[in-house]
């Protein structure tokens, strides 16, 4: 028999220092079984990337890649953060620095091509010549994609056809590396034929000897690097088939010391990182304040730029995307970067005047500019941050009639007219969103540009940068107009 292991991991979210831990852990191991005679390979199933890592903020993931390449990866499932943070066209990026082939057959439009730096299918050659058939498949996240040009076909329905297509070839067995979540997983195994094995991720399951569904092995191995999936296989050296199959979740022991190639590499992005971090992108006359809920100055300037940037009569963002102001002086990446680190993309909708007003009446509830959304790592929604528009209101007035005039560009705002209003993303969020856009509107976005993007170029164009000008938002206790 021809006797594999295959190592594996998923959701390890940009622990650095458990990822040093267990790529010890996991090359011991992996020297083991290849001293006893088997095939050893090591997979990725996805998410090993996370943007609250600053390797991966400033770099959309690409400096990422020689960490994972430092740990022996041979192959990776597409996870969604980066693609979904940062944009497919980041993937790219990622993968030209990536010493392996990076898998997601699904992530496309119908029957289009894939994203650059993306493949449908790896075939891996073993002794005796057999050759296992690997198939990427990557979670669809509803219609967030359709903001990148993508309508992603059913999993089930491309895994059909890749498998079939495999097991044409010779490929034997065939192996999915799933970045769908368990419950997909599950789906797959049970309406698709001809796949032996699915090593998953997304869900941050952990399986301690697998998962049988429908005669396919399920295997997932936790969350954060805290431990390390195996599966052990025995192939008939003449068919492929799999004659017998075991999988564990092993531990990473506490006391592992963390493998000094990890290290380095971690080390040599950080030093990449704080380059591009020194780098100034211009200048501000003078300090930009942070309040969550009143009118601030970094926010005014944000909702500036957005407002020019997309072309648009009116802007609205919320104070949320900002964890910390600018001071006066020249501004580096770094600053900036620790000021908005959101991944968040702009974009212009036309919206009635009275989808403005419902919008700007929202950010005044308490409910919703207290509540923290949990992408947005800490912070409130906060209040609205608007351009082009000057808003009275009262602020102890009865919720729903709070806001008493708008004017946009100088002008009494028409509840029936539609103005290409400027946001990003942020704020069209489910529950806590200030903006509901009626049904059909359409929503041009800006990918893969991020809001800090924005900021940058805006500063870097008009630098030095004067104070936005104040006086956007008006309290007018107890006014009775509206208009």
């Amino acid at each position: 028999m021809v006797h594999l292991s295959i190592f594996h991991t998923n959701d390890m979210h940009g622990r650095l220092e458990p990822m040093a831990r267990l790529s010890g852990f996991a090359r011991r191991l992996r020297a083991e079984a290849e001293a006893e005679g088997r095939e050893v390979l090591f997979w990725d199933a996805g998410d090993a990337a996370d943007r609250r890592v600053r390797v991966c903020s400033i770099t959309k993931g690409a400096a990422f890649s020689p960490v994972l390449n430092a740990m022996g990866y041979t192959l990776q499932a597409m996870g969604n953060a980066i693609s979904l943070a940062y944009g497919l066209q980041a993937m790219a990026a990622v993968a030209a620095r990536a010493g392996f082939p990076i898998l997601a057959a699904n992530c496309r439009d119908g029957e289009g091509p894939l994203p650059a730096g993306l493949r449908e299918y790896v075939f891996v050659p073993f002794a005796r010549g057999l050759t296992m058939g690997v198939i990427g498949l990557t979670v669809p996240w509803g219609r967030l994609y359709e903001m990148f040009g993508l309508h992603f076909p059913d999993f089930c329905d491309v895994a059909r056809d890749l498998a079939g297509r495999l097991r044409g070839q010779g490929a034997a067995p065939v192996v999915v590396l799933s970045h769908l979540g368990l419950e997909d997983d599950r789906r797959l195994a049970e309406t698709v034929t001809g796949i032996d094995l699915i090593v998953g991720a997304h869900s941050h399951d952990r399986l301690p000897a697998g998962e049988e569904c429908n005669g396919v092995l399920i295997a997932q191995a936790g969350e954060y690097a805290q431990s390390l999936g195996r599966v052990d296989l025995a192939l008939d050296p003449a068919t492929g088939q799999v004659l017998a199959r075991s999988a564990q979740v092993l531990d990473v022991p506490g006391d592992e010391p963390p493998d000094p190639a990890v290290t380095a590499a971690i080390a040599a992005a950080e030093q990449e990182v704080d380059a591009l971090m020194a780098q100034p992108i211009g200048a501000l006359a003078s300090p930009l304040d942070l309040d969550h809920f009143r009118e601030c100055g970094i926010g005014n300037l944000t909702a500036d730029a957005l407002r020019e940037r997309m072309g648009a009569e009116a802007a609205i963002v919320c104070g949320g995307l900002f964890h910390q102001g600018l001071p006066a002086g020249t501004i580096t990446l770094g600053q900036l970067d620790r000021a908005c680190f959101t991944t968040a993309n702009p974009c212009v909708t036309g919206v009635r005047g009275g989808r403005i007003v419902t919008a700007l009446e929202r950010g005044l509830d308490p409910a919703i500019y207290q509540a923290r959304p949990r992408g947005f790592r800490g912070t409130p929604m906060g209040v609205p941050q608007i351009s082009g528009m000057a808003v009275e209101y009262d602020p102890g007035g009865e919720a729903g009639r709070r806001v008493r005039r708008v004017t946009v560009e100088g002008r009494p705002l028409d509840p029936d007219r539609s103005y290409r209003l400027a946001h990003t993303d942020a704020e069209t969020i489910p529950e806590v969103g200030y903006l509901v856009l009626d049904e059909g509107q359409t929503t041009e976005y800006e990918v893969p540009t991020i809001v800090r993007e924005v900021i940058e170029d805006y500063v870097y164009r008009h630098s030095p940068v004067a104070q936005p000008a104040r006086g956007r938002w008006l309290a007018v206790p107890g006014s009775s107009a509206r208009g």
